[in-house]
């Protein structure tokens, strides 16, 4: 009798790390193709993504990001957050519409859309979140990757393809 349960025992004990094993073996399938950046100039973000196999729990995470489209924008594009923030233009905001211009450098949610209407004292989180690869800041390189702030790194002065002004590392893209 003794041998029995001691039997079942060793089962259940081996059966639970086993599954214990197979829960936390995941292994991670190969990175996926880069996104299309979020901007056409003035530096933005692309994504890749990988699958976990084999499992619920792979170790680490399953995006990364990288800059892009470092080249500068033509002068009548202008500011990207201001971009965002005239995109609610022709919406309606409490049966009114306005003129919405952006609200800079705010430190409690710098990567959410927060728009002043033009001439009046309103202003209004139009957005949890920016578009990825907008500025944190109007004075700062660090840009909102899926509403954080992430902050840039500077290229080392003898990087060759790097572009000063922007994040990068002299691999040339920052990875985040």
């Amino acid at each position: 009798m003794v041998f029995f349960f001691s039997s079942i025992l060793h089962f259940l004990q081996t059966s639970r790390i086993t599954r214990s094993d197979e829960d936390k073996d995941g292994s991670w399938d190969a990175w996926g193709a880069w996104s299309d950046c979020s901007r056409t100039c003035g530096g933005g973000a692309s994504y890749s993504l990988r699958r976990c196999l084999n499992g619920r729990n792979c170790e680490g995470r399953n995006i990364r990001y990288k800059t892009c489209s470092s080249n500068d924008c033509p002068s009548d594009v202008g500011d990207f957050r201001a971009q965002q923030c005239s995109a609610y233009n022709d919406v309606k905001y409490q049966g009114h519409f306005y003129e919405w211009v952006p609200v800079y450098n705010d430190p409690t949610a710098p990567c959410a859309l927060k728009c002043q209407a033009l001439g009046k004292n309103l202003i209004v989180e139009l957005a949890p979140k920016v578009l990825d690869g907008t500025r944190c800041n109007i004075e700062s390189l660090d840009m909102c990757i899926s509403g954080i702030c992430q902050v840039c790194l500077w290229c080392k002065s003898n990087c060759d393809l790097c572009c000063q002004r922007l994040c990068c590392i002299c691999t040339g893209n920052l990875h985040f």
